[in-house]
C-alpha cells in the first residue's frame, strides 16, 4: 500500500521529535544495559522502563477509545530464534557502540563510526532477507513458532489488558516518586533533561507512532529494524539489485529520527564529525552487521521488542529483552573487564 503524503509528514514529525528526545536524553539501550552492569548506574535504563510503562497505559486508552480499532499485535515467538537472535543483537550493541536507536541518533550528531555501523546494520538485515537465507530462516521460524490455541503468546491470554495497565500505573507512580529525589544527584550527561522527562516524552511518542502507523496498515509502534530495512531495500531497488521497493512509514520515521538528532545537536552545539581509524571502521561495521543479523533472526531490535513489543504485551518481547541484556553483558564483561578496554564517555565513572 502506497503511503500518503500526510502519513509521510506525520512519520517525519514523530521521527524528528523522537530523535530530539534520544539525543538530549542520551537514550541508548547499549548504554543502559552496560552502565547497569559495570557501575550499577540505572539512569538510562530507567528511561526505557518509564517509556514502556507510559506506552502500556497509552495502549489501554487506545483500546478503550472508539474509532481507534486497536487490537494488540505482539511479535511472533520462535522459541529458538528469538532468544538466539536477541543474544546476538545484544553482543552487537557493544561492538557497534550503540543499539539501533542509539546508532541512528549519533549519526545525527556527526558520528561517522555510527554511520558505518548503520551501513553494517543494513547489510546484516539484507543478507537474511534474500534467498536462500530468507527461506532457511522462514522454515526454522515456522518449525519453532510457539502459539497458544492458535494465538501468539501474550500476557493478555492470562489476564485482560486493563489488569496489566493497572499494574503499570502502580509501578510508574512508585518509580517516578523514587526517581524525583535523585535528580539532584544525577550523573546523567545532561542532568537538566532528566530520565523522567525522556521516558514520559518517549512514551507519548511511542503511542503516537502506534496510532499514526496503524492508518498505513502497519499496526505497531516503535521499531527501527523495519525502517532501516526499508531504506536499504529501497536503495537496493534503485541499484537494480532486487525488485523495486518503496519507503514506508517506518523508513520515513528513521529519516526523521536522524534529522531530529541533527537539529538538536546543532542547537546544543554538540554536532561534530568524528571519523574513526581503520581498526574502528572494521569494528563498527562488524558490530552493525551483527545488530542487523540478530534483529532479523529475533524479529526485532531493542526498539522493536522493548519499546514496541512489550507494550503489545507479547511474551516474545519480554524474552528478547532478557537475552539482549545477557548478550550485552557478556560482551561488556569480555571487552571492558577481561580485555581492559577503557569505558566509553557515556559511562560515568564518578558516582
Amino acid at each position: 500500500m502506497a503511503i500518503q503524503l500526510f502519513d509521510v509528514l506525520i512519520a517525519l514529525l514523530i521521527g524528528l521529535t523522537t530523535g530530539l528526545v534520544l539525543q538530549r536524553g542520551r537514550v541508548c539501550a547499549n548504554t543502559a544495559f552496560r552502565n547497569l552492569l559495570l557501575i550499577r548506574n540505572s539512569e538510562i535504563a530507567s528511561i526505557l522502563l518509564i517509556t514502556v510503562l507510559v506506552e502500556i497505559v497509552g495502549y489501554q486508552f487506545l483500546e478503550i477509545l472508539q474509532g481507534t480499532n486497536f487490537v494488540s499485535n505482539p511479535i511472533p515467538f520462535s522459541i529458538i530464534l528469538v532468544p538466539i537472535g536477541a543474544f546476538i543483537f545484544g553482543t552487537g550493541t557493544v561492538l557497534a557502540g550503540g543499539c539501533a536507536g542509539g546508532t541512528c541518533y549519533r549519526i545525527g550528531e556527526g558520528s561517522v563510526k555510527s554511520f558505518i555501523a548503520f551501513i553494517g546494520f543494513g547489510s546484516g538485515v539484507g543478507i537474511l532477507v534474500i534467498a536462500p537465507f530468507k527461506d532457511i530462516l522462514e522454515n526454522l521460524r515456522n518449525a519453532t513458532d510457539w502459539s497458544i490455541n492458535g494465538q501468539i503468546p501474550s500476557l493478555e491470554l492470562l489476564f485482560p489488558r486493563w489488569v496489566w495497565t493497572l499494574l503499570a500505573l502502580v509501578i510508574l507512580a512508585i518509580f517516578i516518586m523514587y526517581q524525583i529525589p535523585k535528580t539532584s544527584k544525577l550523573t546523567h550527561l545532561r542532568p537538566v533533561w532528566t530520565p523522567i522527562i525522556s521516558g514520559i516524552l518517549l512514551g507519548f511518542l511511542g503511542v503516537s507512532a502506534r496510532i499514526a502507523s496503524t492508518s498505513t496498515g502497519r499496526a505497531f509502534g516503535f521499531s527501527t529494524t523495519d525502517g532501516i530495512g526499508e531504506l536499504f531495500q529501497t536503495l537496493a531497488g534503485i541499484l537494480n539489485l532486487i525488485d523495486s521497493q518503496t519507503v514506508g512509514w517506518a523508513g520515513y520515521f528513521i529519516i526523521g529520527l536522524i534529522g531530529g538528532s541533527f537539529i538538536s545537536s546543532i542547537e546544543l552545539k554538540e554536532f561534530k564529525l568524528k571519523v574513526p581509524n581503520t581498526t574502528d571502521t572494521i569494528k563498527f561495521f562488524s558490530g552493525g552487521f551483527i545488530l542487523g543479523f540478530g534483529a532479523i533472526i529475533a524479529l526485532g531490535c531493542n526498539f522493536g521488542h522493548i519499546l514496541g513489543g512489550i507494550p503489545e504485551l507479547g511474551i516474545s518481547s519480554f524474552v528478547a529483552a532478557l537475552f539482549m541484556i545477557l548478550g550485552n553483558w557478556c560482551a561488556s564483561l569480555m571487552i571492558y573487564t577481561r580485555l581492559n578496554h577503557p569505558y566509553p564517555t557515556s559511562t560515568p565513572i564518578d558516582i
